[in-house]
């Protein structure tokens, strides 16, 4: 059968008829002799049970309201409960006694009765006569159970359960007997037990068992029935239940009751008086204990949360009894006696009455010893420590800590902080439970039991009198209470924590010069173990004195100052922090956790008669005299360790700490919180700290979070590799189109090849951060910084473009300073990893993707440095696009020719921006924001730096004329090649052309680009001829004297723009070929170039328009 929860077999969910507190059933009629609740009427009842009634000589109690209606069969009373007969599935009944026996025990003879309980049912087996009911009572050193049907009796007696002082459970259990079958008898116990008849339990182990009722003196089975007991004696009266006496319709004539069960001598404890209208089967016999486990040391957290139920921590006594179970269960077993047996006494074993005698102890419920059992899995172990902290919870009650205790009284309330402590110490098993406690963000955790806890011994000490004396004892105080100091000072040590709560007035602290006072006294007893056993205790704080003085009302009030040290709390604190300074989510308590909490008290004199409740430190008086505190760590280690780039301890070491204190209103469940605390000073062994709210404090230690994987998945990492590949091959293509043609081999087009080659190279780097070569901080190292260089080289390459455009359409130079870029296009990042190095050489090496490092500061100063250029890029590029929308008229010429690659730049220079700039996407892929509310880049940065190189060839490439048109003129040349089958054309001067690869620079715009003549793409379609205009210092052709940008043919002079042939006159750009006119822009078939065409790079010098005549 399925076993039910502890809490599912309490009395109340199980019986049809239980008294848990007779006085409240019984009148003033039915009380019998001169019992009185109080002074002396109750007594400690199990645990659970809460008060217990207490009989002396001639007391008892009766109920006769207590019968139910039986309302399916209409009948106004319970048959069952009228008459055993009537009981068709049998009857079981159940009380727990706490008997004193005196000597007259060992008498001879049965001795006196003593009833615990009885309906009346009674025989006379001289006279044959029997009463109806049922009954449970001692018989000298019997224990006897009887069932009457008037008609039938059966009595079962047994001998040897007796347990003096000691709370017992007595439980019997009846059924008509089944004599047709007798050979039920030969199938053992269960053959017995099918037969039914009367069975007695002890402690739920069965004691005896009659089957054949008792027969009278004359030998007859058949009594005579008489009248059942009623209350008024009249056979429809009410049926009676007594309780420590008996009485039967006979007795009832004479108003006589007997069998007492206690004297003065030895008084009698009876508790929770239970019926079930049926036998119970084997499966349900715990019922007979009603949650109730006298063997403690196995209990667990569910069968004491049952038994919690019935406890009134309000009451001294049952609050006194429920933390001893509640010590053993946490702390484990004392060495006193158990009082509850754990194993009834065998009957039929031979035991001297002495031993009977002898089992006595004088506390109510202590346990031998706490094996519980290991919980291994997570659930199991969460719901443990929630149990216990439940428990812990209700034990933790201040509804009776009222103004004005006597401190005697009150001091046994206090010993449960050293119990609650057990439940926040160190102990792997609370450490791995509250572990899994903080998965649930719906519980709060260990904070709950320390704020529980102070609150407890906050009102429990501030109730205490500190007025109180004794007249009759001059020299009366107790351990903790002076009379002479008008103080209470309590200390108490437990597992991993030390707790000092004092009760004192403040005013004559104050005026003795006082301001702050120190805690804690490590000279007092409580620290004597934790010196020896806590790593380092040394921590050290002060209070301010003043905090009531500026609250009207307050100020001469006596405060309750409550100080502890946890040294077990580091461990099983609840792991929540403030996120806003708090960054990392690895951290860690990285000292004890100190507490300083206080409450002010009303006046002695007044009592509850004087309201306190607006008196609360002063929040402006707290800021200007806080809580100082020195904290030691636990660890003595840096932060930010200074560690050589071939190690790999980098992850193992601290970022940052922080002053912070317990904030129980931070989100639903409270956090650590740095707000309120500041860091005064801090080194490698401790930490000063100062803090305006009182609560409790540590210092908390971020951790080097070493990264998760940022590997994105895999259709983004195929996609990226595609990408990267195109990329290289068209840039590849770009760089040599640019290297080799000469129509493309300018100026800005070798700035955009080099800037093509420095992306392309980091692409290709970056690839291999693809693989496990990240892994190894030197490889990891090496390939960072090679990113770093070849991505700044082209982000300073495009700066350089801006740069060069915008002195082109400012000043006219187009022409011959590449070479000028190159010192600041690869010296810049050279630069900027000299500076990583050195500031952060450290740190570097520790990104899991191979760039910089994965710390925050260090990226972050990278794009920093890196944002400059986009800053300068910006700048030049808005000049430029203002030039080329209001162009002015000396440079016009030069603006149209740069127009054309404009757009590309732009484009690009936007694209580097959105991918490399400060607060973009590649800033926040590379960033550690593990600890920042913002969705990963990473996916959309790395496809698009991986297309990047794609982007880049078409708007540096094909988005320039000049580009189409150089790839045009190689694939018409090409094509000519294989025409004439030769292996190389001759050309005609390149300087004639355009451009020199060897010089970059093109001719004057004037001089090269002829008014109105373009092709359909709007390229210049005429070539100038050697005799065209040229600039000063320019070469002649044969030596002959001519005028300025003139060169001689045959020695006839000619205007300017023109080139002799055999001595015609040709037009303006025309190239002579023998003699014949030319068309501007057409090449003479019979002439090769001259050597002597291509002159030297000329110096800088501005273009100025020359008008042909």
């Amino acid at each position: 059968p399925t076993t039910l929860p502890p809490d599912q077999v309490l009395y109340p969910r199980t019986t049809d008829y239980h008294w848990d507190r007779f006085d409240q059933n019984a009148t003033d009629e039915e009380v019998i002799g001169n019992w009185k609740a109080k002074p002396d009427g109750k007594g400690q009842g199990p645990l659970g049970f809460g008060t217990a009634i207490k009989f002396k000589t001639g007391e008892c109690l009766y109920d006769v309201d207590w019968m139910k209606r039986d309302e399916d069969l209409g009948l106004w009373y319970d048959p069952c409960m009228w008459n055993p007969m009537n009981c068709t599935e049998g009857v079981s009944f159940s009380v727990w006694e706490k008997m004193s026996f005196g000597d007259d025990v060992f008498e001879g003879g049965k001795g006196a009765k003593r009833y615990l309980m009885s309906t009346g049912g009674d025989f006379n087996s001289v006279q044959g006569r029997a009463w109806p009911g049922f009954a449970i009572y001692h018989e000298g050193l019997d224990i006897v159970a009887l069932v009457s049907t008037g008609e039938k009796v059966w009595v079962l007696r047994v001998s040897g359960q007796l347990y003096n002082n000691t709370w017992t459970e007595i439980g019997v259990r009846f059924s008509l007997p089944m004599l047709t079958n007798p050979d039920l008898a030969f199938e053992g116990v269960g053959g017995l037990e099918k037969m039914g008849g009367l069975e007695m339990f002890i402690n739920l182990e069965k004691v005896g068992h009659t089957i054949v009722p008792d027969s009278t003196a004359r030998g007859s089975t058949i009594w005579t029935a008489e009248q059942r007991l009623t209350h008024n004696g009249r056979p429809r009266g009410k049926p009676v239940m007594m309780f420590g006496c008996h009485q039967n319709s006979e007795l009832q004539e004479f108003g006589e009751f007997v069998g007492f069960a206690g004297t003065d001598e030895s008084p009698a404890l009876i508790d929770e008086v239970a019926i079930w209208r049926r036998a119970l089967p084997n499966s349900q016999l715990n019922y007979f204990y009603g949650g109730f486990s006298p063997d403690v040391e196995n209990i667990d957290e569910d069968q004491f949360s049952a038994m919690m139920q019935g406890v009134d921590v309000n009451d001294p006594g049952q609050a006194k009894a429920a933390q001893e179970v509640l010590e053993a269960m946490l702390l484990g077993p004392p060495t006193t006696v158990p009082p509850f047996p754990t194993r009834t006494a065998d009957p039929l074993a031979k035991k001297s009455t002495t031993e009977w005698y002898t089992q006595d102890t004088t506390t109510d419920a202590v346990p031998t010893s706490t094996t519980l059992g290991k919980i291994n899995s997570r659930d199991g172990k969460r719901k443990s420590i929630l149990s216990r902290q439940d428990i812990m919870s209700g034990m933790l009650r201040t509804e009776a800590a009222r103004d004005g205790q006597d401190p005697e009284l009150v001091q046994d309330r206090f010993s449960l902080a050293y119990v609650a402590a057990a439940l926040i110490s160190s102990d792997p098993e609370n450490v791995e439970g509250w572990e899994t406690v903080d998965d649930w963000t719906t519980e709060e955790g260990a904070s709950r039991t320390v704020r529980e806890l102070e609150d407890y011994m906050l009102a429990w000490v501030g109730s205490v009198n500190i007025s109180a004396e004794r007249i009759d004892d001059p020299h009366w105080r107790t351990t903790y209470f002076d009379p002479n100091e008008d103080a209470m000072r309590y200390a108490t040590a437990g597992n991993d924590m030390v707790m000092n709560v004092d009760k004192i007035p403040l005013r004559p602290i104050r005026d003795a010069g006082e301001i702050r006072m120190k805690y804690p006294d490590y000279d007092g007893w409580e620290w004597a173990d934790a010196k020896m056993l806590w790593n380092n205790p040394r921590d050290n704080f002060t209070v301010p004195t003043g905090m009531f003085e500026n609250i009207e009302g307050c100020n001469d009030n006596p405060v309750t100052i409550l100080t502890a040290v946890y040294n077990g709390l580091t461990y099983t604190a609840p792991k929540r922090k403030n996120p806003v300074n708090i960054h990392s989510r690895k951290f860690r308590i990285d000292t004890k956790v100190i507490s300083a909490k206080v409450k002010l008290n009303a006046d002695p004199m007044l009592g509850e008669n004087m309201n306190v409740d607006h008196c609360r430190p002063d929040p402006v008086y707290m800021k200007d005299n806080p809580i100082k505190l020195t904290f030691y760590h636990n660890e003595v280690a840096k932060t930010k360790r200074t560690l050589l780039w071939h190690s790999d301890e980098y992850w193992e070491g601290l970022e940052v700490r922080h002053c912070v204190w317990w904030n129980d209103r931070f989100g639903i469940n409270g956090a650590w919180d740095d707000h309120g605390c500041k860091i005064i000073a801090t080194d490698d062994a401790r930490t000063d700290c100062e803090c305006h709210n009182f609560g409790n404090y540590a210092v908390l230690a971020e951790l080097l979070e070493e990264p998760e994987s940022l590997r994105v998945a895999q259709w983004i990492m195929i996609t990226k590799w595609v990408g990267i590949i195109i990329g290289t091959i068209l840039l590849t293509f770009f760089a040599v189109l640019v290297f080799v043609s000469v129509i493309v081999g300018e100026m800005f087009h070798q700035i955009r090849m080099w800037c093509c080659i420095s992306y392309m190279i980091a692409n290709i780097i970056m690839l291999l951060t693809d693989t496990s070569l990240c892994y190894d901080r030197h490889e990891n190292i090496a390939l960072s910084m090679a990113l770093v260089y070849f991505y700044q080289a082209a982000i300073v390459w495009n700066t350089c473009e801006t740069h060069a455009t915008f002195k082109g359409v400012t000043s006219g130079l187009i022409n011959g300073r590449t070479s000028i870029y190159h010192p600041f296009a690869w010296g810049i990042p050279l630069l900027t990893i000299g500076f990583l190095m050195i500031v952060d050489g450290e740190t570097l090496g520790t990104h899991p993707l191979c760039f910089i490092s994965w710390e925050r500061p260090v990226i972050q100063r990278w794009f920093i440095l890196t944002s400059f250029s986009f800053v300068l890029t910006i700048i030049f590029t808005v000049i430029v696009i203002v030039n080329i929308m209001k162009v002015q008229s000396h440079n016009k010429d030069t603006v149209m020719y740069l127009k054309d690659q404009v757009k590309g730049m732009i484009a690009t220079s936007i694209g580097m921006m959105v991918l490399w700039c400060y607060g973009t996407i590649g800033y926040f892929s590379y960033m550690k924001t593990n600890d920042m509310d913002v969705i990963n880049m990473m996916p959309m940065f790395q496809i698009l730096n991986g297309w990047f190189g794609v982007f880049m060839f078409l708007f540096l490439g094909l988005w320039s004329r000049r580009f189409r048109l150089g790839v045009n003129n190689k694939a018409e040349e090409e094509r000519k090649k294989r025409e004439s089958g030769k292996a190389y054309e001759t050309e005609e001067s390149p300087r004639t052309a355009e451009t020199s690869p060897m010089t970059s620079r093109p001719t004057s715009p004037k001089g090269s680009i002829h008014s109105g003549a373009e092709d359909e793409d709007g390229a210049p379609t005429s070539r100038p001829g050697s005799g065209a205009s040229q600039a000063a210092g320019s070469r002649p052709a044969s030596g002959t004297s001519q005028p300025a940008s003139s060169r001689p043919g045959s020695g006839a002079s000619q205007p300017a723009d023109s080139r002799p042939g055999s001595g015609a006159s040709q037009p303006v750009g025309s190239r002579p070929g023998s003699g014949t006119s030319q068309v501007a822009g057409s090449r003479p078939a019979s002439r090769p170039p001259s050597a002597d065409a291509i002159p030297e790079e000329p110096e800088e010098t501005p273009v100025e328009p020359v008008d042909a005549e």
